[in-house]
């Protein structure tokens, strides 16, 4: 694979900011903590600028001042930067930092490995057969020279596994597991960095993650599950919205459950759809239709539709991969 793009956007800038999708996960973060050490090594300028904080249990990653929000950066970007976006390719998808950074910079550059359903006119290193974000860094990193160091590893390790699910995912391949050999070597710690994604929850989450449980509607047959959480099951419980992040996977762990929807409101009322799905139903080819997007089996967009409405909207579209069956 040749990164001579991003080679280019090296040689030719000093000045770099770093941002991702929002609501940022494991391997969006993980990538960008990755990338700013990186680049700080190469003598470069970056900061990263995010539209949405991380979630509370990637602080090992996040270290003060290491992380700005674009509602709060601590200064006006410097002119004649790059933009290098991570873990989406859809500049509608970064928030507010595609208003408030994209003016001042000379040009924005995309890593990612979801599929895209846009033609995409900026510099880019996109592979969506890689298995996260951070999987195409590390490819970038052995094939550009640069030494990864431990703070780098562990970074890394964080969104391959993350975006893996633990080695399990089906873009999980014999490379995915070679790259994290070597970033075991380097200093990732594989117990640590599981405990700390996995099990460091709180109290508050178990009681958010019963309440949206109890929410469970099946479809077509019990073959697709519908979760929901509105932003009242977030108070009551007095958890985040980041600590629903997993839920979304729960009903597949039934052999019988092909897909599983989960409608979520944020404490601000907006309202997203996660898909997940097995076997031969691209979920993303639905997400897509509303804005999103994500891969095959895993996928989200935010919705234009009020919750009733595009639940129907998206069971609807779903009727094809069930024949004989009703909603």
């Amino acid at each position: 694979m040749a990164f001579s793009q991003f080679k280019r956007l090296i040689d030719t800038y000093t000045n770099f900011f770093l941002t991702c999708h929002e609501t940022p996960d494991g391997d969006a973060i993980g990538a960008e903590v990755a990338l700013y050490h990186a680049l700080l090594s190469l003598g470069k300028k970056v900061r990263i600028i995010n539209a949405d904080p991380a979630p509370d249990k990637y602080r090992y990653l996040c270290k003060p001042d290491t992380v700005e929000l674009i509602h709060s950066m601590k200064a006006a970007p410097d002119p004649g930067g790059v933009l290098i976006i991570l873990d989406t390719n859809d500049i509608h998808n970064i928030g507010d930092v595609a208003e408030k950074l994209l003016p001042h910079v000379v040009e924005y550059f995309i890593i990612d490995h979801h599929e895209s359903g846009e033609d995409i006119s900026s510099g880019r290193v996109i592979e969506a057969s890689a298995s996260s974000t951070c999987e195409i860094l590390f490819k970038i990193f052995s094939e550009l020279g640069i030494i990864v160091s431990r703070e780098m590893a562990i970074a890394l390790y964080t969104g391959i596994i993350y975006d893996t699910g633990c080695f399990v995912y089906p873009k999980t391949t014999a490379f995915t597991f070679s790259a994290a050999e070597k970033l075991v070597q380097a200093g990732a710690g594989p117990y640590n960095l599981y405990t700390a994604i996995y099990e460091s929850n709180s109290v508050s989450s178990l009681k958010l993650h019963a309440r949206v449980l109890s929410s469970l509607e099946l479809y077509y047959n019990e073959q697709v599950a519908v979760l929901t959480m509105r932003k009242e099951c977030i108070d009551e419980a007095g958890a985040l919205y980041e600590e629903a992040d997993t839920l979304i996977n729960i009903p597949l762990h039934s052999e019988r459950i092909r897909v599983s929807l989960f409608f979520k409101e944020n404490t601000e009322g907006l309202l997203r759809c996660s898909l997940r799905s097995k076997g031969n139903i691209n979920v993303s080819d639905i997400a897509q239709k509303y804005g999103g997007g994500g891969h095959r089996t895993a996928a989200g967009f935010k919705s234009p539709f009020p919750l009733d409405q595009i639940q129907k909207m998206v069971l609807q579209d779903l009727a094809g991969y069930f024949p004989g069956t009703i909603v």
